[in-house]
């Protein structure tokens, strides 16, 4: 498939930020007037978070700023109009990587109640949303010993500040 016809297809059927945000992805990577890509390289592609992640960086002002979106939502935009669940593998990889090295003790040390209060309640929501996602129910063996030591170490630091 070509990737501009692909492109074109998206352009009548999607919302045009979307539109807009892949071809932005898709030009990084591919020359999008010559390229072909096979269908499941390209599906491969998008539904990648990382590449949002990534490739969507130097966008963000368009997106947030001029069409009132995010990035969250193309990317629930392309997934379902590519017939696949936002709530997948790569989701729940790119929100567990964020989180798994965090060190909740060093919240301790912060001086500032307000801004320490929130970085932890931050992470908490991090947590609560990788554990309400569905891919993470069906595959809590993925994650579970590193989300369990995470939470414990959370729950230490909300005891010490007295916020439980």
């Amino acid at each position: 498939m070509k990737i501009k016809d692909f492109l074109d297809k998206c352009e009548e059927e999607l919302p045009k930020i979307v539109h807009f945000c892949t071809i932005h992805m898709l030009e990084k990577k591919y020359k999008i007037e010559e390229d072909e890509i096979e269908e499941n390289d390209l599906k491969e592609f998008l539904i990648n978070y990382d590449n949002y992640e990534k490739l969507l960086n130097d966008y963000a002002n368009v997106i947030y700023r001029q069409y009132e979106s995010s990035k969250e939502e193309v990317y629930e935009t392309i997934c379902e109009y590519l017939n696949e669940n936002s709530d997948n593998r790569y989701l729940f990889e790119f929100r567990l990587k964020r989180i798994v090295n965090q060190e909740p003790t060093k919240y301790l040390q912060m001086e500032d109640v307000e801004m320490r209060n929130a970085a932890i309640l931050r992470v908490d929501d991090k947590i609560n949303l990788i554990e309400a996602s569905s891919y993470y129910k069906e595959h809590e063996e993925l994650a579970s010993k590193e989300l369990k030591a995470l939470k414990k170490s959370l729950t230490m630091v909300k005891r010490a500040v007295g916020m439980v």
